[in-house]
């Protein structure tokens, strides 16, 4: 397969923004009183990894399409139409220090990730659901697959949830 390599890095990407997800989730649930210590790392600088992920993304999605030549179904389009405003909307967070500008960045990714699930469900079930693609370039064609499931949408979706972790940690985190 070409650009192997470059794909299996992204889907790496993904699963390490997944693991640090998961680890955030679990600990905020699970240790109460920040013993562990990953939201007390994270929670300063999680803006500024908020913003690197959907620059990662945009970095991502414009690699496979301008460069391996993935050709972007509708639906990844849409998820681009989220992915690429909240990456500038993050940017311009950390530029100007506004909360409700990083809360714009959260519900870019909040309204993105649906679009994601959907384009998985297809992806999985190898059909078009709901009529959204085309036949020539349908939503359900896997470019690649690594580790028996991460594909393009899987990696938007780790994304987004990725984007809505990481502001909400930000807006809405402990502050001890």
């Amino acid at each position: 397969m070409a650009y192997e390599r470059e794909t299996l890095f992204f889907s790496m990407l993904g699963l390490a923004l997944g693991a640090l997800v998961i680890g955030l989730v679990l600990s905020l649930v699970i240790d109460r009183r920040g013993r562990l210590g990953l939201v007390k790392l994270v929670q300063p600088v999680a803006l500024e990894l908020a913003a690197l992920v959907a620059v990662v993304c945009v970095a991502g999605s414009l690699f496979m399409s301008e460069v391996a030549n993935f050709n972007p179904c509708r639906l990844c389009w849409v998820q681009r139409a989220f992915m690429y405003p909240a990456a500038l909307v993050l940017i311009a967070a950390l530029v100007t220090k506004r909360r409700a500008v990083a809360a714009a960045g959260g519900v870019l990714a909040v309204l993105g990730l649906p679009v994601s699930i959907f384009h998985r469900v297809e992806e999985a079930t190898g059909t078009s659901i709901g009529g959204v693609c085309e036949i020539a370039n349908p939503c359900s064609y896997k470019w690649f697959e690594h580790f028996g499931f991460v594909t393009i949408p899987t990696l938007a979706g780790i994304g987004f949830v990725g984007i809505i972790t990481l502001v909400s940690l930000h807006l809405f985190g402990r502050t001890s």
